[in-house]
């Protein structure tokens, strides 16, 4: 199959870019500059220029391919989240319209963001999403998407937990940089809430999967069973890095003047089942676990850790 993939040279679309490879699926990688275009062609990619805002190049793009995989987000000012997420809307309906009547699939890239709180549940897909402003605006992306299968488009929705893993994820370096700055464990909140989490290589792994054989209209979680409070992500960080100082907490409404938005995901509980991932399409995530990988898998090189912990 060839496949159009937008955040093609990002975290997650790398990852499903080389496990589109693997299985012996073409991938057409959207570029916005010369030099993504190189790194691109270096991994096999197919390069097509364009970007995000570029409609007409998504357009093309989803024409020349025979599924769309959509992992791209452009945001060029975390205060004005409305505005990226407008431009969002109007790629993603741009790709929607090219693809009608095809049957071609089209997933869409979501996540666990779209619960503001759940608590001590651990929800499925059948929970109605409730975040509200910033985050929430991806909430009305995804029902246009779903709705899209009317038209003949397979269309899949998917939402990632946590992702970690080859020592990559904004969360995970924001987490870290708390860490750094109070010489401890650090967290928003008092740090007993937790995010179920996934590996972007387990990840990638569904992604191939939905799309080679995802039903139309389908909205799947993406989490492995491991499952570790914001403080245990912390104090795994802080052990890496050995930074041995006080646990220590910042009240939410502080930490929401300096981190905005992601201050209350921080301080939130987002805890979701991927069992539907398992029975439909027969997922089964199986890389390290979060805590083992911060510890003594793929962060403390990426931290800066070099020949054991830290100052050791």
């Amino acid at each position: 199959m060839r496949v159009f993939l937008t955040g093609a040279t990002g975290y997650i679309g790398g990852t499903v870019a080389q496990s589109l490879l693997a299985a012996g699926h073409q991938v057409i990688g959207l570029a916005r500059s010369d030099e993504a275009a190189e790194r691109l062609t270096a991994v096999g990619v197919m390069a097509h220029r364009g970007d995000l805002k570029d409609l007409e190049s998504l357009k093309s793009g989803a024409t020349s391919a025979e599924g769309v995989i959509h992992t791209g987000f452009s945001v060029d000012d975390w205060g004005k989240l409305d505005v990226a997420f407008a431009q969002e809307r109007a790629a993603v309906e741009a790709m929607l319209d090219t693809l009608k009547g095809t049957g071609k699939p089209f997933l869409y890239t979501s996540g666990a963001g779209v619960f503001a709180e759940t608590g001590n549940r651990v929800v499925d897909e059948t929970a109605s999403p409730d975040a509200k402003e910033d985050v929430g605006l991806r909430i009305p992306i995804e029902q246009t998407v779903v709705q899209a299968a009317e038209h003949n488009i397979r269309t899949i929705v998917i939402r990632p937990g946590l992702v970690y893993g080859n020592g990559g994820s904004q969360i995970m370096y924001a987490i870290a940089g708390l860490v750094r700055q109070a010489g401890g464990t650090h967290t928003v909140g008092d740090g007993q809430n937790a995010w179920s989490a996934v590996h972007v290589e387990d990840l990638a792994d569904l992604y191939l999967k939905a799309i080679e054989n995802g039903p139309a209209g389908t909205v799947f979680h993406a989490a492995s069973e491991d499952k570790a409070s914001m403080h245990d992500i912390a104090s795994a960080i802080a052990r890496t890095l050995n930074l041995q100082g006080p646990a220590t907490v910042w009240p939410v409404e502080e930490a929401k003047g300096a981190l905005g938005p992601l201050a209350e995901g921080l301080a939130s509980n987002k805890r979701i089942s991927a069992a539907k991932a398992r029975e439909v399409l027969g997922w089964r995530p199986q890389r390290i676990g979060l805590i083992d990988d911060i510890e003594n898998g793929s962060y403390p090189a990426a931290f800066g850790v070099t020949g054991g912990r830290a100052g050791g």
